[in-house]
């Protein structure tokens, strides 16, 4: 009886779709969602809200990460990282653009530097709309860009490479939670919140998570180019348990943000937040099941997915969640 093999053609991803895929997009809400928490809560907090200022606000967080995202795939692709990546997991080892050898490495810089400095440009006028240098709000914000700027374009580049230091990863819990936030805050109020701070960290260490669990596929390929990420120090069983850390750390936050503003109210958390922020609690079910994904296949890169695709769709939820939280804190305060 004869046989019929049949070939399946492979399409390959146009110019435009690689530089496309360059930019990450899909991660961007890393940084939308703890911008939009930031300004929600300057408007609920003290009822100031800047329609100018929360879009330049928005638009050169997002200019932000798309440098970060650009320049950090290009310095991997440089050190040798990501051509020592074997495994196939998508949401690890890097846009994996750059090693297809199709777009230049040189353009692809550019364009990540590009987005580095209208991210600058964009900052730069919020601090001059705040007062520039003669403003509390205005100093405040000029700190904030420059950890948040220096962080973009060291976390893998020469000469400070933190992510190679071990700090990568505290790195992008402060940028991705306090700092985004607290800028968006300030941005708007010109004051310094000490609630909306505490807040934060929610955001922050969950964002933290997803790098974490995406770092477990990478090891040997971080290893072999001296690239020494907490997970490469620690090991992946401890590693583990540090990733449950960050979970649960996520969900006490909400719950010591209330607990402060009914011990402390009158003082510290005078404006401080709703009992709403406790929505996010709703998300406890989808946190134990990505723990457990994790927690058995951890030393698997593909097995790992189902761990990798529920810390972000964790992180997604539980942030929209806090931001109807605090939101419902206008209508029911």
């Amino acid at each position: 009886m004869a046989t019929t093999t049949e070939t399946v053609a492979v399409t390959e991803p146009t110019q435009a779709g690689l530089w496309l895929r360059a930019l990450r997009a899909p991660f961007l809400v890393a940084s939308v969602l703890p911008v939009l928490l930031g300004i929600l809560y300057s408007f609920i907090a003290v009822n100031r809200f800047s329609l100018s200022l929360a879009i330049a606000t928005l638009v050169g967080a997002v200019f932000f990460h798309l440098a970060t995202n650009m320049l950090n795939d290009n310095f991997d692709y440089r050190s040798g990282n990501d051509l020592a990546v074997k495994h196939q997991n998508p949401f690890a080892g890097g846009g994996r653009v750059l090693t297809t050898g199709r777009l230049s490495l040189g353009a692809h810089l550019g364009l990540g530097l590009g987005f580095f400095a209208a991210g600058t440009l964009l900052g730069l006028w919020l601090f001059v709309q705040m007062g520039g240098w003669d403003s509390y709000g205005g100093r405040l914000l000029l700190l904030i860009g420059m950890v948040g700027a220096g962080s973009s374009l060291f976390y893998v580049a020469p000469p400070l490479r933190l992510a190679h230091h071990g700090i990568g990863e505290v790195v992008v819990g402060l940028s991705f939670g306090p700092l985004v936030v607290m800028g968006s805050y300030i941005v708007q109020t010109g004051t310094f919140s000490w609630s909306a701070l505490l807040l934060s960290l929610a955001p922050g260490l969950l964002v933290a998570g997803i790098l974490w669990i995406n770092e477990f596929p990478d090891l040997e390929a971080d290893s072999s180019v001296g690239k020494r990420t907490l997970i490469v120090r620690m090991g992946l069983d401890r590693a583990l348990t540090v990733y449950v850390g960050l979970i649960v750390a996520a969900f006490v936050i909400p719950v010591l943000s209330v607990l402060l503003r009914l011990t402390f109210g009158g003082s510290w958390f005078t404006e401080g937040p709703p009992f709403t922020v406790l929505l996010p609690l709703a998300t406890v079910p989808l946190a134990l099941k990505t723990i457990e994904a994790a927690r058995r296949n951890y030393q698997d890169p593909m097995a790992l997915i189902p761990a990798n695709a529920g810390t972000i769709g964790l992180t997604v939820l539980f942030s929209l969640l806090l931001i109807l939280g605090v939101g419902l804190g206008y209508w029911l305060p």
